[in-house]
């Protein structure tokens, strides 16, 4: 029996519009953060303003035009089109007040395109979408973002697009839009079908090179004929120059002719690597690779090994064994010196795409296969440890726990549930390539519990494909395990997070279906029939195989479900379950119109999550109790369950659910013929709404609308559920 609570968090965005598919609905409330998630501008930027004063003629004619403006930045590797990018938003920066929302696409560890729904549930989450606000077909989550960034200026930076269809969801509504679009590729789909202005983006003339290996190489005008080979080495591509630049700046001018006689002479490997497009480049890492000191180096070679190219400070103090994170500090800080990666704030860090291959290739090459391997398990523990511990602080849920994790944390727990959402949130892009890294390394017992561990994170932030795609390898690798259990978990794990999504366009009522099967036939062989863990496992899948059947409309068969799903759970200790499964009882009564027996349920659901001082799922029942007592044609009974809700939800659950009480009993008020108390229960509803970046505010505001119909009146206000 999994439980959950279904707190929401994220970001905000400020001068909102909210939209429903045809009514719009301004409304004001108190300046607010606005997300910003433009990447940082570069310094010793140089060049380029031939295609600024293009891009700001793109920009112009767009805006006269009132159409969104959206540029393609293209170029060989290294070439410099997102730190173009970025120049030009830093020139324009009073310009866009608005939204900046940051993606980096490519391809995954199987050489698959990013998936870009993946990308817009993280965008939505942080613009404070609620999660019971969001569609779950594909199709629908990109239309409903851009009916969401249709009211103003927002900024959309997508890096790295390999295809056509990953950039096609994320490109915003309004007509006042910006959309900086970075590729190796020309994507001829984007101009047929999007009316992208494609930049082609040229190399370096060498007077520009020239300049900016001085500024970052701190050279002075005595060197001008000596670093010309190096300036010619570099093939104008801005990272080769900034690379060497930062080698010449750790040794001092007079390396430059060192250097400038390795590129002259016809003999030396780098030669040959003048004949492809990212020769200048790959020559260049390799020429700061062996500039680098040995404990440099290694922090290099090992960095290649993370599972994504950025991080925080925390995950390298890991990788590299550091004693402490100012030694990991210190490590970083070297490589930052010589333009090999970043740091965005004393916590994170990222490398160039292309540095972080280049690393990985060193690790491979110079390093012993005995030395990858513990930095690899050093690595995946990080994050396994990161996750376990964020998760034991969200859910009290039960976890398959071979060693014991979840138990130490309970008896000592390490962090609030406000700071693992945080941990998590910040971590959630090495979380799931870790899941990967560890599947694709043979760690397969690691690979599953990082599955598990990121549950509670997922379902509340409705991290749909995310969670699939890491469930669909956790549950590969605990095939190999050999763990029974493991497999059923992540069997049960799979159907609930399709059961959650429920997207038609993916046939996820037959995934859910097949995958809460698979789990039930797992824990009924004879050899598992009393384990405990495959009895709550088999009663998990019960209960969502009884959710599957709500969701379908078919509640006698809920019923029956329910009844295998508390049967499973006979001589097991587990109230919090039992709770739930007469709650989930109550509605499926509700449903055939048994309202006797709905009451009797919900009634002893409330009492037991009492008695689990488990306030938010007391309030929920109470609502629930309401809603049948309304359809029961007992308002009076509804009004008092919901005037008993009320303050337990103010004091235990998101405004989101708060407003929904509201909004209720505002409609049964009006029933009622108490029409003051009905707007005033509306207005609070509203105010709550909007302070969740709800579309729901619209049902509010329709009631409050002079004379409203009764159809609108009527509007379903049942509260979403997050089982």
């Amino acid at each position: 029996m999994e439980t959950t609570d279904n707190s929401i968090s994220g970001g905000t965005f400020h001068d909102v519009v909210v939209m429903a598919r045809d009514a719009h609905l301004h409304y004001h409330h108190p300046r607010r953060p606005v997300p910003r998630m433009s990447p940082p501008s570069v310094r010793h930027y140089v060049n380029n303003a031939p295609l600024f004063a293009r891009m700001d003629a793109v920009w112009a004619g767009c805006r006269a035009e009132a159409v969104p403006t959206r540029m393609l930045l293209t170029g060989v590797p290294g070439i410099g089109a997102t730190a173009a990018a970025r120049r030009w938003l830093q020139l324009h920066q009073e310009d866009f007040p608005g939204p900046q929302l940051h993606a980096v696409l490519g391809r995954d560890s199987s050489g698959s395109p990013i998936d870009s729904v993946a990308v817009l549930e993280s965008w939505l989450g942080i613009l404070g979408v609620p999660k019971e606000d969001r569609p779950s077909d594909p199709g629908a989550l990109a239309a409903f973002f851009r009916s969401w960034t249709s009211s103003g200026p927002v900024v959309v930076i997508i890096d790295g697009a390999v295809t056509t269809g990953q950039v096609a969801p994320l490109l915003p509504g309004s007509d006042e839009s910006v959309v900086l679009i970075t590729s190796h590729e020309r994507l001829p789909g984007l101009v047929s079908r999007f009316d992208v202005e494609v930049l082609p983006m040229e190399p370096l003339d060498d007077g520009h090179s020239d300049e900016l290996l001085c500024r970052v190489g701190r050279l002075t005008e005595d060197t001008r004929t000596v670093r010309q080979p190096v300036v010619r080495a570099c093939g104008g591509i801005p990272l080769a120059v900034r690379l060497v630049g930062s080698y010449l700046a750790s040794l001092g001018p007079e390396a430059v002719q060192e250097l400038a006689d390795q590129f002259e002479d016809r003999r030396t490997r780098l030669e040959a690597m003048r004949m492809a497009d990212d020769a200048s480049l790959s020559g260049m890492l390799d020429v700061v690779y062996r500039g680098l000191g040995a404990d440099d180096a290694r922090t290099y070679r090992l960095l290649g090994l993370l599972p994504t190219a950025s991080g925080e400070v925390r995950a390298a103090q890991a990788l590299l064994g550091a004693a402490d994170l100012p030694t990991a500090r210190r490590a970083l800080r070297a490589l930052r010196t010589a333009n090999l990666l970043e740091q965005a704030d004393g916590e994170t860090f990222t490398m160039n795409r292309l540095v972080h291959d280049h690393a990985w290739r060193c690790a491979q090459d110079d390093e012993s296969r005995q030395i990858r391997e513990e930095a690899l398990d050093r690595i995946v523990r990080y994050y396994v440890d990161c996750a376990e511990c964020a998760e034991a602080a969200l859910s009290s849920r039960w976890r398959h726990d071979p060693e014991g994790a979840y138990e130490a944390y309970a008896r000592n727990p390490a962090t609030d549930q406000a700071s693992a959402t945080r941990s998590l949130e910040r971590q959630r892009t090495g979380l799931l390539a870790a899941v990967d890294l560890a599947s694709s390394t043979g760690r397969h017992h690691h690979a599953w519990r990082l599955c598990q561990a990121l549950w509670t994170f997922c379902l509340r932030g409705g991290h749909h494909a995310d969670w699939i795609k890491a469930l669909k390898t956790g549950l590969a690798s605990a095939l190999e395990c050999g763990d029974l259990l493991a497999v059923a978990r992540m069997h049960f794990e799979l159907g609930f997070a399709h059961l959650d999504r429920f997207s038609s366009a993916e046939d996820d009522a037959h995934d859910a279906r097949h995958h809460l099967e698979e789990a039930l036939r797992l824990t009924c062989s004879p050899e598992s029939q009393r384990a405990e863990g495959h009895r709550r496992t088999r009663s998990s899948a019960w209960e969502g195989l009884g959710l599957l059947e709500l969701k379908r409309d078919r509640a006698q068969e809920a019923i029956a479900c329910f009844a295998e799903a508390l049967n499973a759970l006979d001589g097991v200790d587990h109230p919090r379950g039992r709770a739930l499964l007469a709650y989930h009882r109550g509605r499926a009564f509700t449903a055939m119109g048994r309202h006797d027996d709905a009451e009797r349920e919900l009634l002893d659901a409330h009492r037991m999550f009492g008695a689990l001082a488990d306030h938010y799922n007391e309030a929920r029942t109470l609502v629930r109790l309401a809603e049948d007592r309304r359809a029961a044609g007992d308002a009076g009974r509804a009004i008092g369950a919901l005037d008993e809700a009320v303050p337990i939800m103010r004091a235990h659950g998101p405004a989101y659910q708060q407003a929904g009480i509201l909004l209720l009993r505002g409609d049964l008020h009006k029933a009622q013929g108490d029409g003051g108390r009905a707007v005033a229960d509306w207005t609070a509803a509203r105010t709550l709404y909007a302070s969740e970046r709800s579309i729901r505010v619209v049902d509010a505001q329709r009631r409050l609308a002079p004379e409203p119909a009764d159809s609108e009146l009527a509007a379903d206000s049942e509260l979403a559920d997050d089982e």
